[in-house]
């Protein structure tokens, strides 16, 4: 049986084309261009007008996805 860290590295390998690094998340993030993409349909729907309404854990949601709302990570991959 594999390691897990040696299933992490092949699943990469095998699915490198749907990645992206994701400018905006601490560690330099690989997520999947589906997700990124997930995150700004949701920043789009979300009302981010006021982060600070709510409590602790909305304001760093909603804060998290005022930044996807303007970032251009998945077009320039695409590119």
């Amino acid at each position: 049986m594999k390691d897990l860290q040696g299933e992490i590295n092949e699943w990469i390998s095998r699915n490198r084309h749907n990645l992206i690094r994701c400018p905006h998340q601490p560690g330099n993030l690989l997520i999947t261009k589906w997700s990124c993409r997930m995150r700004q349909l949701k920043a789009q729907k979300e009302d981010l007008a006021n982060v600070m309404s709510g409590d602790v854990m909305d304001y760093v949601h909603r804060q998290g996805l005022s930044i996807c709302l303007n970032c251009n990570a998945l077009k320039k991959a695409a590119a």
